[in-house]
């Protein structure tokens, strides 16, 4: 699969099932300036961690037809329980590159992670039951055990602003203090809020070197396009922000996961809302 080089000025998609994944766009951005970016957050059905993997597949395919339709040259599954479960549905459905957030984040565990050393994962539930972390570590380093972790509270807990509260610290100790005990040393945010409470982790359990999927997602997809001669160079690129459902805490929100100036938010409709 290749991409033209005149192909190099269109628009990369990057989706998530809300506005998390606004810190894997913030990244983008950063390595890739020049680059036009478009971002869907289907904010009207949030959460997909609750969802069935059905449900989850169609409205990422609901998501990736919006993106296709603005004839974007790469998509950016910016959400950790879609990358689990539609990666290969959208892969079918295109020929552009489709990338998800798993396999960087696993990828940069293992170059950076000694074989012997125990890594952690935290995750919503549905990532954690879909196994796609442990697939990944399989394919990539198959000796290697992963102590995952559940962690619903901490989504909400970012969202509503007390990342660094004293109830943050009371949850991430219930949640992270078992998995210290057993001795992980690196720890994987599997979820694309979880880098805003990176630093209160790093507080808490200061020995512990944490995998960020954004980063790390990032640079793949800048490797990505440079192997098919897609980058693009030259001006900085447009940020467009397109959301299935508004309100005004969203825009506070949005000023949480990407501080930049974009050059659209708005509502788009898809599927059946």
């Amino acid at each position: 699969m290749s991409l033209d080089a005149d192909r190099a000025s269109l628009p990369v998609g990057v989706f998530d099932s809300g506005l998390g994944g606004l810190t894997v766009l913030k990244e983008i951005h950063k390595v890739l300036p020049s680059e036009n970016l478009i971002y869907f957050g289907d904010t009207a059905r949030v959460p997909y961690g609750n969802k069935s993997a059905a449900t989850i597949i169609r409205y990422s395919r609901e998501i990736a037809e919006f993106l296709i339709a603005r004839d974007v040259k790469a998509i950016v599954v910016a959400c950790n329980t879609a990358s689990s479960y539609a990666l290969d549905a959208l892969r079918g459905m295109t020929d552009i590159p489709v990338l998800g957030v798993i396999d960087p984040a696993v990828r940069s565990l293992t170059q950076k992670a000694p074989r012997k050393s125990t890594a952690g994962l935290i995750a919503t539930k549905s990532t954690i039951a879909s196994h796609a972390y442990d697939a990944a570590l399989e394919r990539h380093r198959g000796d290697q055990f992963l102590v995952s972790r559940a962690c619903p509270l901490l989504v909400p807990l970012i969202e509503e602003g007390y990342a660094e509260s004293q109830a943050a610290d009371l949850i991430l100790r219930d949640y992270l203090g078992p998995m210290v005990e057993r001795g992980v040393e690196y720890l994987l945010l599997g979820c694309t809020h979880y880098p805003l409470i990176a630093q209160a982790i790093l507080r808490l359990y200061p020995h512990l070197k944490l995998i960020d999927s954004a980063e790390e997602t990032a640079a793949e997809l800048k490797n990505l396009l440079a192997d098919r001669g897609a980058l693009r160079s030259g001006t900085k690129g447009s940020v467009e922000l397109y959301v299935s459902d508004m309100t005004e805490s969203m825009r506070a929100l949005k000023e949480l996961f990407f501080e930049g100036a974009v050059d659209r938010f708005e509502i788009a409709h898809i599927g059946e809302q």
